[in-house]
């Protein structure tokens, strides 16, 4: 006779994994990233990004997505990331987002010669109306067209914080 008993040890390890893996869930509304051709970005390529917001009460925070090589000649980029409003409104801000520590370390996570980096350029960002929001990037740096930039991205999550 063969008893099939499940060691307890075993259940619980799987109920925690199952638990954390809830836990560890963001309240994220839209990431999305595009790739930019040949890894060669021109600053005439203005990828944008287009969301929707149906909730106002509450604050969001905002990231640019970056995937570059290892051979990027710089330890930062500079954008303009232009933001369109529901109500055809646009606001344009300069964003510097660092690459590398001072020491040429690169931020992020990276996998052979690939490194991805997600910056934060705004947190508790609220939204005031409901809608179509659309996000663009432009570089500006000096370097253009501008080597070993894989895809850029924006990435928008609900903090399921109210707002004040």
């Amino acid at each position: 006779m063969v008893v099939n008993r499940t060691h307890p040890l075993l259940l619980i390890a799987c109920l925690i994994g199952t638990l954390l893996n809830f836990g560890c869930q963001t309240n994220m509304i839209y990431d999305d990233n595009e790739e930019i051709k040949n890894y060669v970005w021109d600053s005439k390529v203005k990828p944008s990004f287009t969301f929707e917001v149906k909730d106002t009460t509450v604050l969001y925070n905002i990231y640019i997505n970056v995937r570059h090589v290892d051979y990027y000649q710089f330890n930062n980029i500079w954008l303009n990331v232009s933001a369109t409003f529901p109500d055809g409104a646009t606001q344009v801000n300069r964003v510097e987002i660092p690459l590398s520590d001072e020491q040429g370390k690169w931020h992020g996570e990276g996998l052979g010669d690939i490194w991805d980096y997600r910056h934060m350029i705004q947190q508790g960002a609220y939204f005031s109306k409901p809608g179509s929001y659309t996000f663009s990037l432009e570089h500006l740096m000096r370097k253009d067209p501008l080597p070993g930039i894989m895809s850029v991205g924006l990435r928008v999550e609900n903090t399921g914080v109210g707002r004040k």
